[in-house]
């Protein structure tokens, strides 16, 4: 891991920059479930920062979920599923009901929307930091895979950023069990980019503080993305009006 290649301080305060950049690359991948972030002191000397400003952005770390922090073993990435108690009982129930997709996505439409509206009104400049972020990297030319973990990414940290750890558990096993979509034939390049717009249109709502916005373009967007599937899923039988009669090739297919 180039740690050298953490972004500067902007306008945030460093300790936010900090953990926006960490966050950042546990989200994408970079640092993986399992990993160990160097110590405090090598951290810093590093980054070219202080100690106090690395404790401050592993403490808001730790505080998410993303990392824990014992004597002895150091700081630990945390995967999605290593949490305890309640998380083990909402995840028991969403997975009893052997959902199928389409479940999954009037689920989606009940939960979401609402975690928007919550997060307009919540999310910190850190956390709208972090949400431009993968705005833009969405945006960008990238593979299917690529931008699957990072439209996970974007759903699962408007949920993180309510700061209310229930609507987060919640989501976070919605977004387990429509994984396997994210890079399914449902998806296409096409698609993508509709998804990349309707997530810029939900970014800058929660940006503005516009609760009823966000809600009401988190609730098109979920939609939206049902509307499709449904088109995909009866194309076997008789294909939809001008949809296309033969299934997207590997390289169209991507995220939702």
């Amino acid at each position: 891991m180039d740690w050298n290649s953490m972004k500067p301080a902007t306008t945030l305060s460093l300790p936010d920059r900090l953990s926006v950049d960490l966050e950042r690359l546990i989200l994408d991948g970079e640092l993986s479930p399992g990993d160990r972030l160097p110590p405090e002191r090598a951290l810093a000397e590093h980054l070219g920062v202080s100690r106090v400003s690395i404790r401050e952005a592993l403490r808001e770390l730790e505080n998410r979920g993303l990392i824990d922090r014992k004597p002895g073993r150091g700081t630990v990435v945390l995967g999605p599923g290593e949490r305890t108690g309640l998380a083990d009982r909402i995840g028991e129930a969403v997975n009893a009901a052997d959902a199928q997709i389409r479940d999954i996505m009037e689920l989606r439409a009940i939960v979401e929307p609402p975690i928007a509206r919550i997060t307009a009104g919540r999310a910190t400049p850190r956390d709208l930091a972090q949400l431009r972020e993968l705005v833009e990297a969405m945006e960008k030319d990238t593979t299917k895979e690529r931008y699957a973990e990072l439209d996970r990414a974007f759903h699962q940290s408007i949920a993180q950023y309510t700061h209310n750890p229930l609507l987060e558990l919640i989501n976070e096993q919605i977004a387990q069990q429509i994984a396997p979509s994210r890079g399914s034939r449902y998806q296409t390049r096409e698609r993508r980019q509709v998804s990349s717009a309707a997530h810029r249109r939900i970014f800058e709502a929660i940006a503005a503080g516009d609760g009823d916005l966000a809600e009401a373009e988190a609730r098109a967007h979920v939609l939206d993305i049902a509307a499709q599937i449904a088109i995909a899923g009866k194309q076997g039988a008789e294909p939809a009006p001008g949809a296309p009669t033969t299934q997207p090739s590997a390289d169209q297919e991507t995220g939702i």
